[in-house]
């Protein structure tokens, strides 16, 4: 970075009002990435297949898979899906490579199916050309939703080696339906006390407001507690034994898949990939946005929604919430009342080759335009304090996304990608930044 960019970064930190030392390192900014002109359409997630290759995969949410190599956008793109890309929340909406892409070649993308709108998990394998994946993939599971918005659809795999998979609440305001603390299936009766509850004509709904994990990599011969698959019928998937409804003798009404539950739209999730503690952020409804914390190896946990939204009561908004019995209250509340906050964007624990940012977590908020920076994100710390970086571009925020170095990128919905960077020198000479 020049001295006059350093100038004008030091400028915008004593201009907002913030301590130059808040945030470590000091010179921390975004900067445009691949290039300062290349734009996506609608950038909505950065992957890396964790194959070596160096590669960065951009999803875009109408469909296309891109591949960064080189610092250049490949031609070409390495995947494209038929999606319903018509509401503002719907779109290719997840992807994750399985740990194995190395030499199993499979990844697995989520998004809205284009007639119906059904939130669809699909697996798709790459083609003899490493930079193009095969045109059509394998349905894991399709799950049925009632409105366009609250769809979730992040996709991780975690360091247990099952995939997670976000779905929100359905996307009628408040829930009053009560899909998100609902644990099984359930009519749209407008009653959250029918959990379980089939009777009455209309869809069934299941497995909305949760985060499941599953075993991709083995299949069920003959369904008993699995909500995705009739009673009996085989699954293209299993269920790991630790899952909180895993044992369907002591839960036969309940939906197997189910690992997280009690969210609203818990849109962008990930892992820390040195610790593997899960943090996720959830889009708040009226007052409040949320971040939510799981240490990692920890039991499926309640997550409070509707119960509460953040710190406080829904729809009473009193503070101090308790929410259901055993359940997990947030580790950071964000407040509507200023900054124009309104959807949290998840983002990242960094872990890339910026020495004095790795352990910070990363978020962002749809519209307030700012980056917030939590300096110790740890299980033990309730709440978490943050600080907003200083001087950075006023970004729409869709997405957070990591590459195989741990580089860290946020995307902007109007096109544009930034990546964190810093030029700091380390006493070994090499700077912070990635080159």
């Amino acid at each position: 970075m020049s001295h006059r960019r350093k100038v004008w970064v030091l400028a915008a930190a004593l201009g907002a009002g913030v301590a130059q030392a808040a945030i470590s390192p000091a010179d921390l900014h975004l900067e445009r990435w691949p290039n300062a002109t290349t734009v996506f359409n609608k950038p909505i997630g950065v992957r890396h297949a964790n194959d070596g290759s160096g590669r960065a995969f951009v999803l875009e949410k109408c469909g296309k898979i891109k591949i960064v190599s080189n610092g250049s956008v490949l031609t070409t793109p390495f995947a494209t899906i038929s999606v319903n890309c018509n509401g503002n929340e719907q779109g290719l909406l997840g992807l994750a490579f399985d740990p194995g892409y190395a030499s199993n070649g499979e990844f697995y993308v989520s998004y809205t199916a284009p007639s119906t709108g059904q939130h669809t998990l699909e697996r798709y394998t790459v083609s003899a050309n490493p930079d193009v994946a095969n045109p059509s993939g394998t349905l894991i599971m399709s799950v049925p939703d009632i409105a366009s918005n609250h769809n979730g659809g992040d996709v991780q795999f975690g360091a247990d080696g099952y995939l997670y998979w976000s779905i929100g609440d359905g996307g009628v305001q408040g829930d009053p339906n009560g899909f998100a603390q609902c644990t099984g299936r359930k009519k749209a009766d407008g009653n959250p006390a029918s959990c379980y509850d089939l009777s009455g004509s209309g869809v069934t709904y299941y497995l909305l407001g949760k985060i499941l994990r599953l075993d991709v990599h083995a299949t069920t011969a003959s369904a008993q507690n699995l909500c995705g698959v009739a009673s009996g019928a085989s699954a293209p998937y299993a269920i790991p034994p630790s899952n909180p409804f895993a044992n369907a003798g002591a839960h036969p009404n309940d939906c197997a898949e189910v690992f997280n539950w009690g969210y609203r739209n818990p849109f962008r999730f990930s892992f820390d990939r040195q610790t593997g503690d899960m943090l996720i952020g959830d889009v708040g409804q009226d007052r409040y946005e949320e971040i939510d914390f799981q240490p990692a190896g920890s039991a499926g946990q309640n997550f409070q929604w509707n119960a509460c939204e953040g710190f406080h009561t829904y729809p009473g908004n009193a503070a101090n919430c308790a929410g259901p019995a055993g359940s997990v209250p947030p580790k950071i509340e964000l407040s509507h009342s200023g900054d124009g906050v309104c959807a949290v964007i998840g983002g990242y624990v960094y872990r890339g080759p910026i020495g004095p940012l790795r352990g910070q977590y990363l978020f962002s908020d749809n519209c307030s335009r700012k980056i917030y920076v939590v300096a110790n994100p740890a299980a033990a710390v309730s709440p978490w304090s943050f600080e907003i970086l200083p001087g950075a571009p006023g970004i729409s925020a869709y997405s957070f996304g990591e590459d195989g170095a741990g580089n860290v990128f946020v995307t902007d919905g109007a096109g544009p990608i930034f990546r964190f960077a810093s030029d700091i020198i380390f006493a070994n000479g090499f700077d912070g930044a990635a080159h």
